[in-house]
């Protein structure tokens, strides 16, 4: 069975970004399909890395940059945020499984 992992997928001017929290490997591309398949590669050639050099330290992100990455894919909707929010609102357009 494979590990799931954790992954945030944001839009930015140009692209989506995705981003894998427990692995600390991001991806971007033109399409959801596109910076899907392109972290998934990401991914594989992370742990492909990880199993020829066991040595190498493994880390999730830390929330120093998970901060700057999300104020760097802040969408254009949130420059007219109500200045009553408290709390920055997510937004999610798709949530995948996969079995």
């Amino acid at each position: 069975m494979k590990t799931p992992y954790t992954v945030i997928v944001r839009k930015s001017k140009l692209q989506y970004v995705a981003i894998c929290l427990e692995l600390n490997i991001s991806a971007c591309g033109d399409t959801l399909v596109e910076v899907e398949n392109n972290l998934k590669d990401a991914i594989n050639l992370y742990l492909k890395h990880i199993e020829e050099n066991p040595d190498t330290i493994v880390a999730p992100i830390d929330i120093e940059e998970l901060i700057e990455f999300l104020k760097d894919t802040m969408p254009d909707w949130w420059s007219l945020k109500d200045e009553k929010l408290i709390l920055n609102p997510f937004e999610v357009h798709e949530v995948p499984a996969y079995a």
